[in-house]
């Protein structure tokens, strides 16, 4: 992160706290900051391609952010903590901008009015009072840590990993595999990380510890694509990708809720498919769009590290910017045709049950599996075509292949290495 990025963070919890009632300032104060967003992007090159790819998406993020909180969400009106006394608008500025802060730092809207209660997993009842969830999250950020040196120990190990070869050269057993390696790496490095803000923020008594729930949903909820992204992964940029709607009808966070009111909200009909489906297409062109600004920043980094050594170089430099998108673009394909096919078995009279279930982690874990690949193999050509070769997994020394040298004095990569099956031309 650079001094212009904070600068903007700062400048959207500004403009968010004015509260602007003209459309017209709104417009302006967020083309204001996606205009710094997009300058950022242009000199945000870190010289590594996994930090410019990552640092890429989360400007990103911050424009849709920009886009919700500043163009067509007025927070302080539409939005309710759990402590407010008075709706956020009354306040003075500085508490206005206090409480802005919390609401930016709350992507999952956890104490406020925008909650999505039936996708977050509360924190544990053992583990709500200071010393217990400190010592669970503790617990989770070294079970987590060790998963992801087990997978940067399997990416030091496999050759078609340390070759730059496709993730489909060793068949589709290896294929499955590699992808699942890559994705529970991401998903450690992202759990370690909230687990260890989680310590800090609920330590130093910040925040209590229901504030801090498990960054992703329960595994077991994962046998539909549309539930993986919705109910486990998609949780801290939900309402981010889905602010383009269609939205229900919005009430007011500060009048009362009868019983009457409760009652007839639970019993609800579920809105149309065709509504559901729209949301969840825009959900992954937002998604598309956020990662591919990691694109960008990615391919100004080759282009910057070619250029240092050759100028004709850059003109041979291999093109990634969109590489990100069909993954995402293709998930709504893979949830209309689990759809379709859910509901023929209904029209057949088959009930869910264990079986179904297990037959639907097998068909997202083939269906991830296919369209990940194709991804991941542009990535890794990308960061072999422009950035220095030291970068890659091959070079960092796992903490269980240094225990195991100096425990045992064994080398585990050479070892393991030889379980794997070769490469094949594809």
């Amino acid at each position: 992160m650079d001094v212009l990025f904070l600068a903007i963070r700062v400048l959207i919890l500004i403009f968010a706290a004015v509260n602007f009632k003209s459309m017209s300032w709104r417009l302006i104060s967020c083309s204001i900051v996606i205009a710094l967003l997009a300058a950022d992007m242009m000199v945000a090159c870190t010289g590594s391609g996994t930090a410019d790819y990552s640092f890429g998406a989360t400007l990103g993020a911050g424009v849709l952010q920009s886009v919700r909180f500043l163009l067509l969400v007025r927070p302080l009106e539409e939005y309710r903590h759990e402590s407010d006394k008075v709706p956020a608008h009354q306040l003075p500025f500085i508490r206005r901008f206090i409480w802005v802060v919390k609401l930016i730092h709350s992507p999952r809207g956890i104490g406020f009015s925008f909650k999505a209660e039936n996708s977050v997993v509360p924190v544990d009842s053992r583990h709500r009072t200071r010393a217990p969830f400190i010592a669970s999250r503790l617990r989770w950020l070294l079970s987590h840590y060790l998963l992801w040196d087990v997978a940067t120990l399997y990416m030091r190990c496999n050759p078609a990993l340390l070759s730059g070869a496709s993730f489909t050269s060793q068949g589709y057993i290896m294929q499955c595999l590699n992808v699942a390696v890559v994705f529970c790496k991401y998903y450690a490095y992202l759990t370690c990380i909230h687990c260890a803000a989680a310590v800090l923020a609920v330590g130093v008594n910040l925040n209590e510890p229901q504030a801090w729930p498990q960054p992703f949903g329960h595994w077991k909820d994962a046998y539909t694509i549309r539930k993986f992204w919705g109910k486990v992964w998609h949780q801290m940029l939900r309402h981010h990708l889905t602010l383009f709607g269609p939205h229900r009808p919005k009430r007011n966070p500060w009048d009362p809720v009868s019983a009457e009111q409760s009652s007839a909200s639970n019993l609800r009909q579920r809105e149309p498919w065709a509504t559901s489906y729209r949301r969840l297409c825009y959900a992954f062109v937002c998604s598309a769009f956020v990662h591919v600004c990691g694109d960008v920043v990615l391919q100004l980094g080759i282009w910057k590290d070619l250029s240092s050594t050759s100028a004709s170089k850059v003109m041979d430099a291999p093109t990634v910017i969109g590489y990100s998108a069909p993954y995402f673009l293709l998930q709504p394909v893979g949830v209309l045709v689990e759809d379709a096919v859910m509901e023929v078995g209904k029209r057949l009279g088959l009930k869910e049950g264990t079986w179904t279930r297990m037959v639907g982690y097998v068909w997202v874990a083939a269906f991830t599996s296919f369209v990940l690949a194709f991804s991941l193999d542009a990535y890794s050509n990308a960061l072999r075509a422009g950035h220095r070769p030291e970068e890659g997994a091959a070079d960092r020394k796992t903490l269980i292949e240094a225990m195991a040298n100096r425990m045992f004095g064994v080398q585990l990569v050479p070892l393991l290495s030889a379980w794997f099956p070769g490469v094949t031309e594809s």
